[in-house]
Parts: C-alpha cells; sequence; structure tokens
C-alpha cells in the first residue's frame, strides 16, 4: 500500500531511472513507510507526501479553496526540525527550486550546465503528469551570457538568484509586497513595521511573514507590548508548525526554526494571570477561542493540543470560520504530535476530514482519506 495514488504514479513513472542526480529529490527512499508513518504520527496528516530530498520529505501543503497540482505550495518536512517549509511556489517551480538549493557552489552549477538537456530529457514525464511545465526558465538561466560572471562567485549571488526565481515561478503582486518587506527587515534588524502596514494579504507567504514579524516583535525588548501585540496575534492564528523562522531574519531564503519555540516565547503575553499584560488586549481578542488555547502552550505543562481543538470547533459551528478551523486542527494535531499524543492527532485528523465534507473540499477529502487508510495499515506495524 502506498501513502496516496500521486507519490505511486511517480514511483512507477520513474521506475529504475536514476533522478536524485538531475532534479536533487527522489521518488523512492530506503525505509520510506517508516519516515512516512512517523511524520503522520507528529501530526502532518496535512500534507500530500510524493518525494524525498534527502532525508527530508516533499509534499504538496492542503490548502483549502486552492487547485492542489496548480496554487499549492511544496513543502519540505524537515525531519531533523519536525517541521514543513515551504520550498517551491508550485510544482511546475520544484525542480529549478530544488536545484537552487546548491548553486552557491561553482561546482554544482557546472554539473547543472552540463546536465540540462538531460534534466530536460528526465523532467518531461513529471510535467506531462502534471499537466504542463518545462524548464526554459532554469536552462536559460544557466547559459546566459549575463549570469556567467555571477556564476564565478556564486555565494555572494545566491540570495539574488532566490529573488529572481520567486519572481519567476510566483509572478504575483503579494510576492512583490512580500520581497518589499523582506529587504526593510534585512537592511534595517531592528526595523519592526507597524501592523497597520503590514495587515495584508502576501499570498503564499502569508505564513512565514506571520512568523517573522511575531519572532522580530519579541526581540525588540525596548518597545512596549502593546505595539506588538497584533504580530503575536496574527502568529498565534496561523497553522503551527509550518514556515517558522524563530531566528533573526536576514536573508531572503526560508531558514530553519521551531514553532514550539516561538510560540512557547509568545504564550506568555496571553497569560490572563498577568492583569496588565492581559488588558493591551480588545475584549473580542480575549473572548477568541485561539486566545485560550495560545496562553495554554506555556501555562499547561506538555500541551498536547486540546483548546486548539475546542478551539476549531468552536471556529466552524459558532464563528462560521472554516478557514479558521481548518488551521486550528493543524496547531493542535501539532502540538499532540510532539507530545506523541496520537489520539489527538487521530481526532484532528478524522475532524478535518469532517470539515472537507462539509465545505466541498472534496480532493482534500479524498487525500486525507487516503492517507488515513496507509497510516492505519501501517501504524501498529512500523
Amino acid at each position: 500500500m502506498e501513502i496516496n495514488k500521486v507519490h505511486s504514479d511517480l514511483k512507477e513513472i520513474y521506475k529504475a531511472k536514476d533522478v536524485e542526480e538531475k532534479f536533487n529529490f527522489k521518488f523512492e527512499y530506503q525505509n520510506e513507510k517508516e519516515i512516512l508513518i512517523e511524520c503522520l504520527k507528529q501530526g502532518f496528516w496535512s500534507i500530500m507526501p510524493f518525494g524525498f530530498e534527502g532525508d527530508n520529505i516533499l509534499a504538496f501543503q492542503l490548502t483549502p479553496y486552492k487547485k492542489i497540482y496548480i496554487e499549492t505550495p511544496i513543502i519540505s518536512f524537515n525531519n531533523t526540525y519536525q517541521e514543513c517549509f515551504m520550498l517551491a511556489p508550485n510544482i511546475q517551480a520544484l525542480i529549478p527550486m530544488a536545484n537552487l538549493v546548491f548553486m552557491d557552489e561553482v561546482f554544482f552549477i557546472k554539473q547543472f550546465q552540463e546536465r540540462i538537456e538531460e534534466t530536460i530529457t528526465l523532467s518531461q514525464s513529471f510535467f506531462d503528469y502534471f499537466g504542463g511545465g518545462d524548464l526554459e526558465f532554469f536552462k536559460e538561466f544557466l547559459l546566459s551570457q549575463s549570469n556567467q560572471e555571477r556564476f564565478e562567485n556564486p555565494d555572494e549571488y545566491k540570495e539574488d538568484f532566490y529573488k529572481e526565481f520567486w519572481s519567476h515561478y510566483y509572478d504575483t503582486a503579494e510576492n512583490t509586497k512580500a520581497f518589499e518587506l523582506f529587504d526593510k527587515l534585512i537592511q534595517r534588524l531592528t526595523y519592526l513595521p507597524e501592523y497597520e502596514d503590514v495587515d495584508q494579504d502576501y499570498g503564499l507567504w502569508n505564513n512565514y511573514i506571520g512568523n517573522v514579524l511575531a519572532k522580530r516583535a519579541y526581540s525588540r525588548i525596548k518597545i512596549e507590548d502593546k505595539y506588538k501585540w497584533k504580530h503575536y496575534w496574527r502568529c498565534a492564528q496561523l497553522p503551527h508548525g509550518f514556515d517558522c523562522d524563530n531566528k533573526s531574519f536576514e536573508k531572503y531564503t526560508i531558514r530553519l526554526g521551531n514553532s514550539s519555540s516561538l510560540l512557547d516565547s509568545l504564550s506568555p503575553s496571553f497569560d490572563s494571570r498577568w492583569e496588565e499584560q492581559y488588558a493591551i488586549f480588545p475584549e473580542e481578542v480575549k473572548k477568541h477561542p485561539l486566545f485560550e488555547a495560545t496562553e495554554a502552550i506555556r501555562k499547561v505543562g506538555g500541551y498536547s493540543g486540546d483548546l486548539h481543538i475546542k478551539a476549531a470547533v468552536i471556529l466552524e459551528k459558532e464563528y462560521n470560520d472554516p478557514i479558521g478551523c481548518w488551521n486550528a486542527l493543524i496547531s493542535a494535531s501539532y502540538w499532540a504530535g510532539r507530545q506523541g499524543n496520537l489520539d489527538l492527532v487521530e481526532m484532528c485528523w478524522g475532524l478535518a476530514i469532517d470539515l472537507s465534507r462539509t465545505h466541498g473540499w472534496t480532493e482534500i477529502h479524498n487525500i486525507l482519506s487516503e492517507q488515513m487508510e496507509f497510516y492505519y495499515h501501517y501504524k501498529d506495524k512500523i
């Protein structure tokens, strides 16, 4: 039994073909079922795995109201951090983005240049399977005469390459706004924008930016919390376990971090026992079900997500907020997974299946159900 049909199909298409050397990822992995089951036990049922990047799992990030093979980002579940990080804006960008990781060294760039035609040939079945795409931009980027001087010192230009790839493969107003903000954050490491100036849609960057700004706010110890709480509150509402950089933001490239560390730092700001701190939040925020859940992260020893489950139910039934419910279930499952509480992980998963059925998220419903069969088949065997 395979975890899903896409992974099964890709394994069959590329059976006995050495794709890792060209793609910098592959579709089969030694002990892959053990790795996949462990990922699911950690609470990450909201992703759709299909490949492996080293020891890490490549997957679609399931997103309500988004077409999976066109609009959803590709994430890498990091086997060390046990968190997910966005690698590419869509499946069509994955091969170039996976190669981009190594484009800070002359040796690898020369390899990519020498192999580009073979890579294009090998990739055709991949793009055909997902309904289109090509490597023309990647080829032109590698062979363009104007880039050869930069390739002599690629480490110096790695961040420029990153921005250029994202600007091509995610050519949207949201991406432009995101990189404009990144530039400001990099230019002044003490810069914390007014919340109202960044309270906008950054598309695929929403999770990352929410986490980055919350971390930047937390690190500015000389700024009063009344100027920071909105950044904290936005972060608290995000799906935990995704795109968390809890270090100092100094580069475009997403750096690895832990949601648990960041939220553990922010949680005391939501502690109702601290009257002066508590008074900063408006009543509608304090009454929001995620406020109590965020407070519990630090307050409750060994927090395992139960209050996020409670919040998810309230958000669906009373707030009529299915996206908020979905995000809360992902967060609940993240905290349950960290504590090894499989009962709560499975409860969240089941509620997500019900939620997707209720709101007609057919693709998501089918994937969650299919992957749950895989999970229960191997759960106690591995």
